[in-house]
């Protein structure tokens, strides 16, 4: 359990969340009570620990199109956090959000002092916010008095990067090489930085003329793949194909040594990139699948206070787990008994039960869910090892397909047209662009 320490009154305090991905399903099962119960927990963090500013780093929704609920869950979470002592709500898109659809109520948002950022554009501008003293907290002391020097002092320019596609900044035409492709699209990347880092430190030089400003933090956000980072397990939620050759890889390099923190989301696991403690993924907020169990999550309390504005304080801040997952493998009698003190909890459990065992049981299925039948334990996927293995020896195919990204299946197709080692590289990572360029097409056509 993490301790935060009280906020300094003179520290601009950030809290930094990411990959929420409203609406998504563990095994077809939905789960709004959960994303309901983290924003509710998370509105109370954000009043209990006095955060001025959040900052969600992309995939808000888990995808392009999300439902009404996941809408409802958003709004209303909105709505609460503008009534909260926080002054400044940044919202950046992600590669599983609808940039449009994110943009689309912005100006209306802005009112709340929630700003949006979906779609990278050709005005660099757009992406970089200065956060002042809202006029309306400036008034609340003293409202006859003159809020006009307080809400000219900047507490810290925001680089809001959303994910970029390969549109947003390649300039060069086709290529006949994969890797050119990737390489062009990671310096456009880099350049895309850069350019908001050169005009964020003139802003920031323009404002420190201000003999009352104290010293203003820079802070960049991105949704995006650093070489080097760790997925939390094989059932995360996350795209594998997209990490097959160098695509979406990018190096710590591209974040400027004068940016002090950079918010980072893409990956569902906390982590420092690089070993640097100023560039961070905060990981997503519940377990995407069985494979994370028993992994903490978290959210980031950045504070930057004016005598050390340059030196982020990083403290995490443990999520609570709002439903339990748990993960069964052995016999049926180990399975069942295993299964009896969780039955006696009588709270929601979402099982996944895998069958190893001697015998074939062709019905093991079923007869778990009938003892699991009228209680609180659900069990979300239920595997038969040993009959799957039975099939396979006897049949010689039968994958499930079911269970194989479209980088497995073409791999398969792969190994049967017998390519070689060589050619096998490069047709994957030029599979690997076609699919990324259709789900690019998909979210735009929305």
């Amino acid at each position: 359990m993490h301790t935060i320490p009280l906020k300094s009154p003179t520290a601009l305090r950030i809290l930094h969340t990411s990959d929420w991905h409203i609406g998504k399903r563990l095994f077809n099962h939905t789960r709004y009570d959960e994303f309901e119960a983290f924003l509710n927990w998370l509105h109370n963090a954000i009043s209990t620990h006095d955060v001025d500013a959040l900052i969600v780093a992309g995939d808000i929704f888990d995808t392009a199109t999300p439902s009404n609920k996941a809408q409802e869950l958003y709004y209303e979470f909105l709505g609460k956090v503008a009534k909260s002592s926080c002054q400044h709500v940044i919202i950046t898109a992600g590669n599983h959000d609808s940039p449009t659809f994110l943009d689309a109520p912005k100006a209306i948002l802005k009112t709340l002092n929630v700003q949006v950022v979906g779609q990278a554009t050709t005005d660099i501008h757009d992406e970089i916010l200065l956060l002042k003293d809202n006029l309306k907290d400036n008034l609340k002391g003293d409202p006859k008095g003159n809020p006009e020097d307080k809400s000219n002092i900047v507490r810290a320019i925001v680089l809001a990067v959303p994910y970029l596609r390969d549109k947003d900044v390649r300039t060069g035409g086709s290529f006949e090489l994969t890797g050119q492709r990737d390489s062009e699209t990671a310096q456009g990347i880099a350049k895309h930085y850069q350019s908001l880092a050169d005009h964020a430190i003139a802003l920031k030089d323009k404002h420190q003329a201000n003999p009352n400003q104290p010293p203003i933090p820079i802070i960049a956000t991105g949704h995006l793949f650093s070489a080097g980072a760790s997925m939390s397990s094989d059932d995360d939620g996350m795209r594998k194909e997209t990490f097959v050759g160098t695509l979406g890889q990018l190096p710590a390099s591209i974040f400027a040594d004068d940016i002090n923190y950079v918010a980072l989301g893409h990956i569902h696991a906390p982590q420092k990139v690089a070993g640097q403690d100023r560039i961070r993924y905060c990981g997503s907020p519940i377990a995407m699948g069985f494979g994370e169990i028993g992994k903490d999550k978290e959210v980031l309390i950045v504070d930057f206070n004016p005598v050390t504005a340059n030196t982020p304080h990083i403290h995490a801040l443990t999520v609570p787990v709002f439903t339990k997952l748990v993960r069964l493998q052995g016999d049926t009698d180990s399975i069942k008994h295993a299964l009896r003190p969780l039955i006696a909890e009588n709270q929601t459990i979402y099982a996944e039960i895998i069958y190893d065992g001697q015998a074939l049981e062709p019905n093991f299925a079923k007869d778990i869910k009938a003892f699991l039948a009228d209680t609180h334990v659900l069990p979300l996927n239920i595997q038969n090892n040993t009959q799957r293995r039975h099939v396979l020896q006897s049949t010689h195919h039968g994958e499930n397909l079911k269970q194989l990204t479209t980088m497995d299946v073409f791999e398969r197709l792969l190994d049967r047209r017998a390519v070689s080692d060589d050619e096998k590289d490069e047709l994957k990572v030029a599979y690997q662009h076609i699919i990324q360029a259709i789900r690019e097409q998909d979210v735009q056509a929305e």
